[in-house]
């Protein structure tokens, strides 16, 4: 389990998760996506495909079709989603 900060500009709102570093980034866009529409008591669910999640850290586009761990991200990584 990896423990990373997700920043989402969409709300100005920053939030703390623990994540599968085997899970594919994909799934873990669900995820996040998933806890923040319940946490901020909003439907926001945008498209799958149009969402993105980038690693601050290292400045780059996670590939939706990758894990956490190929991705090279370590825990207290900040990660962005768009």
């Amino acid at each position: 389990m990896l423990y990373v900060e997700v920043y989402v500009p969409a709300l100005e709102k920053e939030y703390e998760f623990s994540l599968n570093e085997h899970a594919r980034i994909g799934a873990v866009i669900d995820e996040i996506s998933s806890v923040v529409s319940v946490q901020e008591q909003k439907k926001w669910q945008p498209d799958t495909e149009e969402r993105i999640l980038c690693n601050a850290t290292g400045m780059c586009i996670l590939p939706a079709d990758h894990t956490l761990y190929e991705c090279r991200v370590h825990p207290g990584s900040r990660l962005i989603l768009l």
